[in-house]
């Protein structure tokens, strides 16, 4: 298992063009952060109940990799905030919207807004909250639309980054 930092997870988002693949990519981070925690839900220090009980949940076709389950378990241990748990629920939805979108997806469309506005690791951060809404209802002339775009990637680069803090930093 990869130990995630906040550097190398900020690199692998940046260098994403398009939001399918920065949303693919965040995905695939938070659900690396999940299977991180995950095992400090179980009894530690014993060699046996890890090898023959956590290994075999925790394995890639255990039933635990999936993020959905995972988040579900973790939150019903109580072991996890609400905040935290709508927020990752909501990458996780969005990231299938996106990828399963006929149309393409964009990091300026309103339906990408409409998601900012409803994590709570990005609106509670007032300062970032409204500076995107002040920049998406500006006039364009003043700001172009690859400079909004690049704001919101940034924000959700930091929502990513705070989500993980709240797992394993």
């Amino acid at each position: 298992m990869t130990i995630l930092n906040e550097d190398d997870v900020l690199e692998r988002l940046e260098a994403q063009s398009d939001l399918p693949s920065f949303m693919r990519v965040a995905h695939d981070i938070l659900l690396s952060g999940i299977r991180q925690f995950l095992p400090s839900l179980f009894v530690d220090n014993d060699e046996e109940i890890v090898e023959y009980a956590v290994k075999p949940l925790l394995a890639r076709s255990g039933p635990l990799d999936d993020i959905d389950v995972a988040l579900r378990l973790i939150y019903a241990l109580g072991k996890m905030d609400k905040w935290l748990y709508a927020d990752i629920t909501c990458f996780t939805q969005f990231c299938d919207f996106v990828q399963h979108s006929k149309e393409a997806v964009h990091f300026h469309d309103d339906v990408t807004y409409d998601f900012i506005a409803n994590l709570n690791s990005i609106t509670q951060n007032a300062t970032l909250f409204n500076a995107i809404k002040s920049m998406k209802y500006s006039d364009f002339s003043i700001y172009s639309e690859a400079r909004y775009g690049s704001l919101v990637k940034t924000a959700l680069s930091l929502a990513v980054t705070s989500l993980l803090k709240e797992l394993v930093w």
